[in-house]
């Protein structure tokens, strides 16, 4: 990489950088015109799309689980999206659920050669 296109790039993030600025602090700015919402830097607000790759036996245990999940709540289906978030909440609030997750992603990561 030559030495101009290194600066260019440095340019470029700083030019970036400040036009990503929430406030109108800036040397130019005005301060009359709200900064644009694409390249913002701020809080996102628009969902995320996580894809999860799950083998067959997996992919068949989390449906059985959904599936168990509507049976016990009397509906036609739980989304397996549903599932997942309850997960996420549950992880997030339970200390000891936390502490048995972090060990077995240990034991996965330790048998992967």
């Amino acid at each position: 990489m030559s030495a101009a296109r290194s600066t260019s790039s440095a340019g470029r993030f700083a030019k970036t950088a400040t036009s990503r600025r929430t406030t109108a602090a800036g040397a130019g700015a005005d301060p009359v015109k709200a900064p644009s919402k694409i390249g913002r830097t701020a809080e996102r607000t628009e969902k995320f799309r996580t894809t999860v790759d799950l083998d067959p036996a997996d992919h068949r245990r989390l449906r059985r689980i959904a599936n168990r999940l509507a049976e016990d709540l009397d509906v036609a289906e739980v989304p397996r999206r549903a599932v997942w978030l309850a997960l996420l909440a549950e992880l997030d609030d339970d200390a000891a659920l936390y502490d048995r997750v972090l060990d077995r992603i240990r034991e996965a990561r330790s048998e992967v050669p």
